[in-house]
């Protein structure tokens, strides 16, 4: 199998555009592989990964899920106004965020003190 020298900045940009998680472990081949299937995703089959000066573009992040769906789907919280985001409900239920996601924060707490309300959802990256 071929070996390829690959500079540094190719693989700064790689790792840049595989977007990996706080923490998460990614080796070049996973990271572009993951470049990879995102300009699939969004049909950008360009030479601009091999030529000249690039401008990089990272693929669209899947949306964020609705928290006005899931409190509705919630009795206890069904009632309460003005649930529109993850962070009004974190705050009527008093969880504290501490700067980190509110929805993720949300997602921890319901698994810990309410595991038969459904699961906080993902948002599928």
């Amino acid at each position: 199998m071929p070996q390829f020298h690959v500079d540094d900045d190719v693989v700064a940009a790689i790792w840049k555009l595989a977007n990996p998680k706080p923490f998460e472990n990614l080796s070049f081949n996973t990271a572009l592989r993951r470049v990879i299937a995102g300009f699939a995703q969004v049909g950008e089959y360009s030479n601009r990964l091999i030529e000249g000066p690039v401008t990089y573009t990272s693929p669209r992040r899947a949306s964020t899920p609705s928290a006005r769906e899931w409190a509705a789907s919630i009795r206890e919280l069904k009632g309460v106004a003005d649930l529109n985001s993850w962070k009004s409900i974190c705050d009527h239920l008093e969880i504290k965020t501490a700067g980190d996601s509110a929805r993720r924060r949300l997602q921890k707490w319901v698994e810990s003190n309410r595991p038969l309300w459904p699961q906080v959802p993902d948002t599928g990256n």
